[in-house]
């Protein structure tokens, strides 16, 4: 009933939000929709526009960078999770924790900054977008059901609309709903502070595991502490081992670039955060 209350003060496009992809309304979807706009309709309901209405949501994974296509597994589901609304007019892109709740993180894309698009998929889908700004990137939908339905009712709002002066995707201030500048980690309308990658990284290259728990992901902290500490241990004995034994250091090296490489991607993780434009609490 909870959900259902939520749902009813969202403005919503049933026919299409309620629908599969042959345009039939289903009970089934219904039940889905209600369950993921029920997470997301308390945050995304402060930042629609005078009469926007919502078409569909589908949980997603944000875009991946190299080493997390390295490293790809269950991480990147936790880290990298999002939700995608569409509306008549663009994409709301959220952030999302373990749960399927938003984090305080909002993006928008208007289909006015949308040169071209594309999705495509078996099991999972790929939403290929390519920026007016002539930027590139890719989502993953999460279901199949979702991306094809996706596909059935997006061609009618793209192309479409005004592009923006970021002509790309972008960031909205999640207190006052602000465009947000990248790379400028302070909103100039009400001076909301953000985490910096600068404070991120310095704590993930001080303290194992430091970066996550800045981030708010504890046990992935717990996780990554941990695998630094049995690592650094590795790596010490295998050194003293082959200290005079030229044929053991192959497997100490091959233990510090293994290291190496878990700092790289930590450290990349908390740059992708810090680009969320996560708010500092304690600066507010």
């Amino acid at each position: 009933m909870e959900n259902e209350t939520i749902l009813s003060a969202l403005p919503l496009d049933r026919n299409i939000c309620f629908s599969n992809d042959k345009g039939e309304l289903s009970e089934k979807i219904r039940k889905q929709q209600t369950k993921l706009l029920a997470k997301l309709g308390p945050f995304v309901r402060k930042f629609l526009e005078p009469e926007e209405r919502i078409l569909y949501a589908a949980t997603a994974i944000a875009p991946m960078s190299k080493l997390d296509m390295f490293f790809k597994g269950w991480h990147v589901y936790y880290l990298k999770g999002c939700a995608l609304v569409f509306t008549d007019r663009r994409i709301l892109y959220l952030p999302t924790a373990m749960n399927g709740k938003p984090k305080h993180s909002l993006a928008q894309v208007r289909y006015g900054d949308i040169d071209k698009y594309t999705i495509k998929g078996i099991l999972n889908g790929a939403f290929e977008i390519v920026y007016k700004n002539g930027r590139k990137e890719s989502f993953t939908i999460n279901s199949a059901g979702d991306f094809k339905k996706i596909k059935t009712f997006l061609p009618r709002y793209l192309p479409g609309g005004q592009p923006t002066d970021r002509r790309d995707r972008h960031f909205l201030c999640p207190r006052c709903a602000k465009p947000l500048a990248k790379g400028n980690y302070l909103c100039s309308s009400c001076r909301l502070k953000f985490k910096t990658p600068a404070g991120l990284i310095k704590k993930a290259l001080l303290i194992p595991g430091g970066g996550y728990f800045i981030t708010g992901h504890f046990w992935f902290g717990v996780q990554g502490a941990l695998v630094e500490l049995v690592l650094f241990i590795m790596a010490l004995s295998t050194l003293v081992a082959a200290h005079g034994k030229a044929e053991l250091m192959p497997g100490a090296v091959v233990i510090v670039v293994i290291m190496v490489l878990n700092k790289l991607l930590t450290i990349e993780h908390v740059k992708y955060f810090a680009e969320q434009f996560m708010p500092d609490e304690r600066k507010e």
